[in-house]
């Protein structure tokens, strides 16, 4: 019995000392967010030692080390051996990582995330219709010209440009995270469909974008959108798709 007794105290004292552990991390990580909102360090500064954060947060280096390697999987430092840590100066791949496992554990199929596009890209449309300057326009126009050689690559890079056209950085951010899932959707629509058919929404998406038409830049999203949606839907229902997909 004293045996168990203490295998059972021992193992009490693990699962304790593990929860102090992830609540540590957690807190020093907000320590870090802190320091960053309030200016203290900014994009692409070197961060102070191990021992100066260590002295400073009041923990031990152990425990800063457990927060740093997570600020770093999650791509928000980096580290650069025998040169120091730094804070990342593009924020657009933080969410990448998070996201990727949620849409992954969560099972969302690619025909949830063209049921989400038709909820913001068209808005995304409109709103780049209102605010697109030449430089934002050049890069909607240039991925026309490859639609017909390098379907997939071109098809994400046009609606990256529309979202980046926006003006907005937090469409943007979320936009760039959730893109890798859309190439897969975007990657079976081209086998499914012919590529002139999707170059023929783009020019028109474009020329009401060029045109300064919000409401017709947003019903030609919806239509692309669902003409899309139309073909992965049936290829569903002719079980053409990959069981991941659906």
């Amino acid at each position: 019995m004293g045996a168990q007794s203490g295998l059972v105290t021992i193992r009490m004292v693990q699962a304790e000392h593990m929860k102090t552990e992830r609540r540590s991390t957690a807190d020093l990580i907000e320590r870090f967010r802190l320091m960053i909102a309030g200016g203290e360090i900014a994009r692409g500064d070197r961060l102070p030692s191990e021992r100066e954060l260590a002295l400073r947060f009041g923990t031990s280096r152990s425990s800063l080390r457990h927060a740093l390697k997570v600020l770093h999987s999650v791509g928000i430092i980096s580290q650069r051996v025998g040169d120091g840590t730094y804070l990342s100066k593009d924020a657009s791949r933080i969410l990448e990582f998070p996201l990727a496992f949620l849409l992954t554990l969560d099972g969302i199929s690619v025909l949830e995330l063209f049921d989400m596009r038709l909820m913001i890209e068209p808005e995304f449309a409109a709103k780049a219709a209102e605010r697109a300057h030449g430089r934002s326009l050049d890069a909607i126009r240039n991925t026309l010209s490859s639609m017909l050689t390098e379907t997939a690559e071109a098809d994400a890079a046009f609606h990256e440009a529309v979202c980046t056209a926006t003006g907005n950085r937090v469409c943007q951010r979320m936009f760039s995270a959730i893109q890798h899932a859309f190439r897969a959707g975007m990657q079976v629509t081209t086998k499914l469909a012919p590529p002139e058919r999707a170059l023929e929404f783009h020019k028109q998406i474009y020329s009401a974008i060029h045109l300064r038409q919000p409401a017709e830049a947003r019903e030609r999203m919806i239509d692309h959108l669902t003409d899309a949606q139309g073909v992965l839907l049936a290829a569903h229902l002719e079980g053409k798709l990959p069981k991941s997909f659906h």
